[in-house]
């Protein structure tokens, strides 16, 4: 039953994000890129770049811990 579980919500993850990103060209843009938005040279970096290290330590550290739960679930 999980087996099957697993694959259906893994078809609707990426059935979900395929729509989502799925987009029409954007016929008043003007810029050609279908609605992309532009990042013009020399732009100041998004808010986010300065904290991705810190996001992937952090996520490392969930997996971490997810996994030694896990492992604690099952030999329990």
């Amino acid at each position: 039953m999980m087996k099957y579980l697993y694959k259906i919500s893994l078809i609707l993850i990426f059935f979900i994000s395929f729509i989502a990103n799925a987009q029409p060209p954007c016929p008043n843009c003007g810029d050609g890129n279908g609605g992309a938005g532009g990042v013009t040279p020399g732009a100041p970096a998004s808010p986010i770049d300065d904290y991705i290290i810190y996001l992937a330590i952090v996520g490392l550290f969930v997996i971490y811990y997810t996994y030694k739960k896990l492992n604690r679930l099952v030999k329990n």
